[in-house]
């Protein structure tokens, strides 16, 4: 019986360490990077597989399914949410404390996106409907329709019971969806 117990020991021992080699690999091929124009890229590459690189864990939903995101490309509480077949959308917020600093992250965020984007993705900034805030949205029509990805910064004034705070989110999804 001693034997027994040891090599299966040494078996799951082994499945363990191939699991966490697999992992591992995985990992090493999309990590994040400190290179903004590196994330946008990665966050195109990850839209056109569902952003299955970057699920970990399914937290559900009513209306549709989120997933927890492995990294914090953007912001903080990162998040993917599936709005049925092939409408995933990569979803970041940030609160900030003051109307000034998110007035910074949001210019920030717009300016770096159209740097990293480049020429070929159109800018278009509006008023947001349902608040006081602002959206910037990039969107490459060159794509074909099932392709249209938009990359988009909100910014949102949040009322509290004593203060207005503000928050800034950053959508990376298909120009088909929810768009406010």
């Amino acid at each position: 019986m001693k034997s027994y117990t040891k090599y299966t020991f040494i078996i799951s021992s082994m499945f363990l360490a191939s699991c966490v080699n697999q992992n591992i690999k995985i990992a090493s091929n999309i990590m994040p990077t400190t290179n903004a124009c590196a994330k946008l890229k990665l966050l195109k590459t990850a839209y056109h597989d569902d952003f299955t690189q970057l699920k970990e864990i399914k937290v559900g939903g009513r209306v549709s399914n989120i997933w927890k995101a492995k990294y914090q490309l953007f912001g903080e509480n990162c998040q993917v949410f599936s709005w049925g077949e092939k409408k995933h959308t990569y979803s970041c917020s940030l609160i900030a404390p003051d109307e000034e600093t998110a007035q910074r992250y949001y210019q920030g965020a717009k300016r770096v996106t159209q740097e990293c984007l480049g020429e070929k993705w159109t800018l278009e900034e509006h008023d947001r409907v349902h608040d006081d805030g602002m959206k910037t949205s990039f969107t490459n029509y060159d794509n074909k329709s099932s392709e249209k990805l938009t990359f988009s910064t909100h910014l949102v004034p949040t009322s509290g019971l004593f203060s207005t705070t503000w928050a800034i989110f950053y959508y990376v999804g298909n120009i088909s969806q929810p768009r406010k």
